[in-house]
């Protein structure tokens, strides 16, 4: 009998989790913020009730997963650990559900490789050291699905325990639907024989949908502010958006994450990322879609996983998601990769290894791989080069202010024209566009130039809601600029005489 067959299901787990638990907690300090990350900060900061309104005015999301992250920096400390502590030991924990769920599909062996996968993979690292709200819904849609498939198969335990966890989830975030659709496929990839009746098996998303209305009402003024400024931006929704190389290039990070560039021609112009993509390609095609057509899996479940896979695909018929929120595509890879370690005993190995050649230089990063700004290095580095007479001004998302404010100390002044105050809700003008709260920044130092009062001037720009700094032509001289990660520049400004 093969070792991993003798190991006890308890010792299993624990064995699982452990491991789990480390690479998460691995350097889980060592990235910088990355400006969601600064929002949630910022939520922390102040008290229970008052996040709660704030959070609902300010984000499309609602409240549990902030105030996960407000008990962890209570736990924890008000710092990078303690804000991300709690994410990671509930993301952590998600190897439970995955090898539970996996090895009823396929075998225990299958399962435990593809609990080591969750394990591994950069993506699922990532998503367990984020401070935000994408790892949180991740991990309970797992729990959630894992107790919903127990549920079916007549565990009563597990049937009220999925309608608990999953109302936790409707209050995590609204994507959360997408694990009670997943759930429900699943329903039908058990025998008849083997299943609880159809009227027990409704009741469950009848109860949450009931649950959920009321929440989905609160947010319908964000939902149809969100509708309209995206359609004032011009963005194509539609079948074109679903077949396009967006879809694929999503898919394949759902290993290697944000260290992989999205699919392009750029591609062709990097050789070693070229074979690095290949490699990657090649294992997530294989563990995706192997299973399918080379009889791994019986045709009842094969049928209702490949709608498992398609379900979270649709969402870019109306939006443009990333990969993160995708993550529910794990619980499908995880099956079908079950499936392929089962009869493949080298393919667990294998995979488990390429993963390792990941995550070395994950861990190695400073900052996120989908979001590269570091705005540690920014602040620290402009406070050891400027004096008390500088002016500092931060440029970028809403969230720049507490970006600032979590990592300076200093006295320096600063301004954050368009961060002010990230959870105040910009509603639309007349006409449905967006209403901003933008400020045109060569207007500005164009203003504070005329003033003649401020000789140097620094300025950190997160670019992801703005230009570089090369872009802005204004009276002041650039002395120099630098980039703080590919998604965040660095300048000094300095005052010259008219002539």
């Amino acid at each position: 009998m093969p070792i991993l067959d003798k190991i006890k299901p308890r010792t299993m787990i624990i064995l699982l989790s452990a491991l789990s638990l480390f690479a998460r907690l691995l350097f889980l300090a060592r990235k910088s913020f990355w400006i969601d990350e600064c929002l949630a900060w910022g939520a922390t900061q102040m008290g229970w009730g008052e996040m709660c309104r704030a959070v609902a005015t300010g984000t499309p999301h609602p409240p549990v997963a902030f105030l996960l992250m407000k008990l962890s920096t209570l736990l924890a400390g008000n710092s990078e650990f303690g804000i991300r502590l709690l994410v990671a030991l509930l993301v952590a924990s998600a190897v439970i559900p995955v090898y539970r769920l996996s090895s009823r599909f396929t075998s225990v062996r299958g399962g435990f490789w593809a609990a080591i996968l969750w394990v591994l993979s950069p993506f699922a690292v990532s998503l367990g050291q984020e401070a935000w709200v994408y790892g949180i819904n991740i991990a309970i849609s797992f729990w959630f699905i894992d107790l919903a498939d127990m549920a079916w198969r007549g565990s009563s335990k597990a049937y009220w325990g999925s309608i608990i966890i999953g109302i936790l989830g409707l209050l995590t975030q609204h994507i959360f639907l997408l694990g009670i659709a997943v759930s429900a496929v699943l329903y039908f990839s058990v025998e008849p024989a083997s299943r609880v009746s159809f009227k027990k098996f409704i009741l469950v998303p009848i109860l949450l949908a009931l649950f959920y209305l009321p929440v989905f009402l609160s947010f319908s003024e964000q939902f149809a502010a969100r509708n309209t400024r995206m359609a004032s931006a011009g963005v194509l929704f539609g079948f074109d958006r679903l077949f396009s190389t967006l879809t694929l290039s999503q898919l394949m990070k759902i290993i290697p994450g944000g260290i992989l560039p999205d699919f392009s021609a750029n591609l062709l112009d990097r050789p070693r990322m070229l074979i690095a993509y290949i490699i990657n390609a090649v294992a997530v095609l294989s563990l995706a879609l192997g299973p399918f057509f080379a009889g791994m899996l019986s045709k009842r479940i094969r049928k209702y996983l490949w709608i498992c896979f398609l379900l979270p695909l649709g969402l870019f018929l109306t939006d443009s998601p990333s990969i993160r929120q995708l993550a529910i595509l794990w619980v499908p890879f995880a099956i079908t990769s079950a499936a392929l370690f089962k009869k493949f005993r080298f393919a667990g190995p294998a995979v488990a290894l390429l993963c390792l050649a990941a995550l070395i230089p994950y861990y190695k990063l400073e900052v996120f791989p989908y979001h590269r700004s570091d705005w540690r290095d920014a602040v620290e580095t402009v406070e050891a080069s400027a004096v008390p007479e500088d002016l500092v001004i931060v440029l970028g998302g809403k969230s720049t202010s507490l970006a600032w404010e979590f990592y300076s100390t200093s006295n320096l002044r600063c301004l954050t024209p368009a961060g002010n105050f990230p959870f105040a809700g910009e509603g639309v003008d007349e006409n449905g566009n967006r209403i901003r709260n933008y400020v045109d920044p060569v207007f500005l130092l164009d203003s504070i130039y005329c003033a003649g009062q401020e000789e140097r001037i620094w300025i950190i720009m997160d670019k992801w809601n703005a230009s570089s700094i090369w872009a802005i032509n204004t009276s002041y001289r650039l002395v120099y600029n630098m980039d703080m990660g590919a998604d965040m520049e660095m300048a000094l400004l300095e005052f010259q005489e008219i002539r």
